[in-house]
């Protein structure tokens, strides 16, 4: 998983990567979820808006979610809350069907008759 983080209008500090690279490597490690990139973009608007915009390439879909306030750190936050809804829906869609016992595994009917024939006989 590749996380590119980018600035608008502004250079993104050092800390502020880091800080958003551990938020989202936490929420993003789920075996199910196959993640090729994740990009965070960062904005100032005049002097007042602040947008955080973040997208996931995933195998077969695509989430985005973007949010605008006065400060970036409480933008930063509120974009990963959504994201992370989007996440958990995700997640709650996906379906398991691995490691269920399957129709070719299971006993024939004429396999059944031979055991209960066994037990007639003892």
């Amino acid at each position: 998983m590749q996380i590119i983080i980018a600035g608008r209008h502004f250079t993104v500090s050092d800390s502020l990567k880091k800080e958003i690279n551990e938020r989202l490597e936490v929420m993003l490690d789920h075996v199910h979820l196959k993640i090729s990139t994740v990009r965070v973009v960062l904005d100032v608007e005049h002097t007042h808006r602040c947008k955080a915009e973040v997208i996931i390439n995933m195998k077969n879909s695509v989430m985005e979610a973007d949010v605008t306030t006065r400060d970036m750190y409480e933008s930063i936050d509120a974009v990963i809350g959504k994201i992370e809804i989007q996440v958990r829906k995700y997640l709650d869609k996906k379906q398991h069907h691995h490691g269920e016992a399957s129709l070719k595994n299971m006993p024939s009917i004429n396999d059944t008759a031979d055991i209960v024939d066994e037990y007639d006989e003892a």
